[in-house]
């Protein structure tokens, strides 16, 4: 070994033992923000970020304790612990921000890292005495939302997920939008000798059929690869498609060798193994603290299926998670989540007095989820929130009454002045979405001092209930 692979190896070594020595004081938090594409897990993280750095200074977060008894230092940008991945576009996404026409930070494309020291005053316990100051060190991950529906397929097969295929086709909008696929298969002779070009071309159709379906706003995509790729566009392991025919006439022990049904078996084992276990494993298996951003108002807008489709892969991917107390070993070798929000995303998209009927709506989409959570002992929070809060609150009057409205820019920069509706407590009846009386709208981010931190809601309240704990 080389003198700079050997430096190279102590360094690592030594970067290893100054974690391990964090985790064994309880002062290293790994903050898994979890939702699927449009959840606005992106402007949730630029945000968080936003108000810690922020946080001596303009940033608005009475709730947080830390920050309201003045214990807290500040907080510093570090460089993130894998190098091999991507910095977060912290920088970028102010600048949109703070543009003369602000837009939005640009949604995920791969994975990134960033990681912040929050540096406070201990306020009690031992510590108080001992140390003038101590450090907690914050790792937040970014990823596309798409890439996270993979997870469940660690725990089927290629017959299971074929059958969970074909489920859906047969259901809704995804009838007409799976026919040119479905058509397509009805000459493929599974058992016959493979073709990599036809295979090739089924699968382009297959994620064509995937594609509009994300455009309808239906929100189960497996596999989530085929419509963000990423590094792997064009490879192989994203050439495969679901079995549609009777599973009853196949042997799946003894599939013929080379055939068009073992190659597509042998790549979706293949992307099961190398794209989604190591994505996993990389990321989400030794988590601490979680918040879980649903958008709820956006698959409103789309209606019955949408919703539905939000709801089940909410709680699907819940599945991929552990959960439960963090004793000492465990937070050494093995960490658990042991406090989880779910956040109603995009709060500011509702007037105040329809807040708690989003949080309600939030709570019965994820009933048997926190039922299962409070089961471990994890520590539970449902609440609305604004990441960067987009709109203002006004009285107008409505047939002689005064009624409550939202007031903001349209995405083209277009003055907005709404009543958006009422927010149902609950997953709707059938005929609700037949007479739908309301269209959440899309507001563009404020003008704003560059100088001054986003403006939120609620984010004190959440920075209190994940981290309040370790900077204590």
């Amino acid at each position: 070994m080389t003198d700079s692979g050997i430096q190279s190896f102590f360094e690592r070594l030594q970067g290893k033992a100054h974690q391990a020595a964090s985790r064994l004081a309880d002062q290293h938090v790994k903050l898994a923000v979890t939702g699927l594409s449009g959840a606005g897990k992106t402007a949730f993280i630029t945000s968080l970020v936003n108000q810690l750095l922020e946080s001596t200074g303009s940033a608005n977060l009475p709730f947080f304790t830390v920050s309201k008894e003045s214990r807290l230092i500040g907080a510093k940008r570090v460089t993130q612990p894998d190098l091999r991945l991507a910095r977060f576009a912290y920088e970028q996404g102010m600048d949109a921000l703070n543009a003369e026409l602000p837009s939005w930070p640009t949604p995920t494309r791969g994975v990134s890292q960033i990681r912040l020291h929050l540096r406070y005053k201990p306020g009690q316990g031992v510590s108080k005495y001992l140390f003038d100051q101590s450090t907690l060190i914050l790792d937040i991950l970014d990823y596309p939302g798409e890439w996270l529906l993979d997870l469940p397929l660690l725990g089927m097969d290629y017959a299971q997920w074929s059958a969970f295929c074909v489920k859906q086709m047969q259901e809704g909008a995804r009838v007409s939008l799976s026919e040119p696929f479905r058509a397509a298969l009805q000459e493929m002779k599974w058992l016959g000798q493979g073709d990599e070009l036809k295979l090739q071309g089924l699968a382009t159709l297959f994620r064509q059929y995937l594609a509009e379906c994300k455009q309808q706003g239906l929100e189960l995509i497996q596999p989530g690869r085929f419509v963000l790729p990423g590094e792997l566009e064009g490879a192989p392991v994203l050439q495969f498609v679901p079995y549609i025919a009777n599973q009853t006439d196949i042997d799946w022990q003894s599939l013929p060798a080379g055939s068009n049904l073992a190659l597509l078996v042998d790549r979706y084992n293949e992307y099961r193994s190398k794209v989604v276990k190591p994505f996993y494993k990389a990321y989400f298996s030794d988590l601490d603290r979680q918040i879980v951003l649903v958008d709820c108002l956006s698959a409103l807008n789309r209606g019955e299926q949408a919703f539905d489709e939000l709801q089940q892969a909410i709680n699907w991917i819940l599945k991929s998670f552990d959960y439960g107390k963090n004793s000492l070993l465990r937070r050494m070798f093995s960490p658990r989540i042991d406090k989880l929000i779910f956040a109603a995303s995009k709060a500011d998209h509702v007037t105040p007095d329809q807040h708690d009927n989003l949080i309600r709506l939030l709570e019965s989409m994820v009933h048997s989820a926190r039922q299962d959570m409070q089961y471990q002992g994890v520590k539970l929070q449902t609440t609305a929130l604004a990441a960067i809060r987009a709109s203002q609150v006004g009285q107008t009057l409505y047939q002689g009454q005064r009624l409550s409205v939202l007031t903001g820019h349209g995405l083209q920069g277009e003055t907005l002045t709404l009543y958006p509706g009422d927010v149902p407590s609950r997953r709707p009846a059938p005929t609700f979405w037949q007479k739908q009386g309301f269209e959440f709208p899309q507001f563009a981010p404020p003008a704003r001092d560059p100088l001054t931190a986003l403006p939120h809601i609620r984010m004190d309240q959440m920075l209190e209930f994940l981290l309040g704990d370790k900077l204590v």
